[in-house]
């Protein structure tokens, strides 16, 4: 079944109102950027696959897919899959450094044409995850509560809060007013989003730059709050310092998501350098070869929770990642009303993942390879470019 064509479109997801996420704080952002990619066959079997590009970067990844990732797989045996894994590697050494959508979209036309979700083409057994609502902006801790209060009635039983005030004080009284407020049942893990560094600013557009001190003051003051785990308190490269913040700190540090390639993965697990592993399978590396990696991390005595925030499509794909590991504990699911909500980020989804209003946990679809299907007129409408 050979590879006929490579299709990619972007789309602009309009927000209820503005959006000022704590990793992009320089601006309100009116709109989701995102692209959506097809791998068609000459079966007559089109594998999709989407995420969240981030404003700037769509436009990217559609001319790296016109230019050189089309001519790369067209021919191609879409079976191939360790081959097809190797020539998008080889784009994003040299072209665009996150094409591993495409791969996704590979994968889950192998699962149509085996009949099978991916997940159980991985030997996953899950049925169901437990999801987590995770919120984006920076607000205060009396707003946080409410909406803290609010996902748990949704059926969430878990949260992560962004931290992302000038002082530590700050952040320490938003997670200390929701631990109060939704009790000890509720799993909190705090986002420092720090590992990248355009990310490393205040909501009020001024530098803020964590120091391993401010991190492991963070840590140990979370400890006390029962916080789930720490995410991306220091830069990505950062490996000596995550290493040892991983070993001092008494609660649990997460990472990864935004080092990119099997190589720099290895290298953090080598270097011991988180508790938590979280590489996206739309932004850190090829969907299977994550896989590889979460047995890796499961050998080592680590976890692995991959990082989620995406489209619809993108939480699809994550999602089946998750379900394929053994231990996999939690999905993370983009929260955070009035502005992220399911039908805003899953819009181009015919049927939604929603979350058990109960239990908070994400059924896996039956049906074949991600398991979900793209509403064309959506799609159609929200399009402002295709390659």
């Amino acid at each position: 079944m050979k590879i006929r064509d490579v299709r990619a479109s972007l789309v602009e997801i309009p927000y209820p109102r503005p959006f000022v996420p704590s990793w992009a704080p320089e601006g309100a952002h009116p709109t989701m950027a995102a692209v959506v990619v097809e791998v068609e066959t000459d079966a007559g079997v089109t594998g999709v696959a989407g995420g969240d590009m981030g404003h700037g970067s769509g436009p990217l990844l559609l001319a790296a897919i016109r230019d050189v990732v089309r001519p790369l797989l067209v021919g191609q045996d879409v079976f191939a899959t360790e081959h097809i894994a190797n020539r998008l590697r080889y784009v994003a050494q040299y072209f665009f450094p996150r094409p591993w959508v495409v791969g996704v979209a590979v994968w889950d036309a192998v699962g149509k044409a085996c009949g099978r979700p991916l997940y159980q083409l991985w030997g996953g057994a899950a049925s169901e995850l437990r999801a987590y609502a995770s919120f984006g902006e920076v607000r205060d801790p009396a707003q946080r509560v409410d909406d803290a209060l609010a996902a748990v009635a949704a059926g969430f039983r878990g949260i992560k809060l962004r931290v992302h005030s000038s002082t530590v004080d700050e952040d320490l009284r938003q997670v200390a007013a929701v631990r109060e407020a939704v009790g000890p049942d509720v799993m909190i893990a705090v986002d420092a989003n720090q590992a990248a560094a355009r990310w490393r600013y205040a909501p009020d557009g001024s530098r803020l730059i964590w120091s391993y001190e401010r991190a492991l003051t963070t840590a140990r003051e979370l400890a006390a709050l029962d916080v789930a785990w720490l995410e991306e308190p220091l830069p990505r490269h950062d490996y000596r310092a995550q290493r040892a913040l991983t070993a001092a700190a008494p609660v649990p540090i997460a990472g990864g998501e935004h080092n990119r390639g099997i190589a720099e993965l290895v290298r953090l697990l080598e270097d011991d350098c988180f508790d938590i592993y979280q590489p996206d399978a739309n932004e850190s590396e090829e969907i299977h070869a994550l896989r590889q990696f979460g047995a890796m991390v499961a050998a080592r005595h680590r976890r692995f929770i991959p990082h989620a925030w995406a489209t619809g499509l993108g939480v699809a794909g994550n999602l089946q990642l998750c379900a394929s590991l053994v231990d996999c504990e939690w999905l993370e699911y983009p929260y955070d009303p009035p502005v992220i909500v399911p039908e805003v980020f899953q819009v181009m989804l015919t049927e939604p993942l929603l979350p058990d209003p109960v239990s908070g946990a994400v059924r896996l679809p039956t049906a074949p390879g991600l398991g979900v299907a793209l509403d064309r007129a959506a799609i159609d409408r929200l399009t402002v470019q295709r390659v």
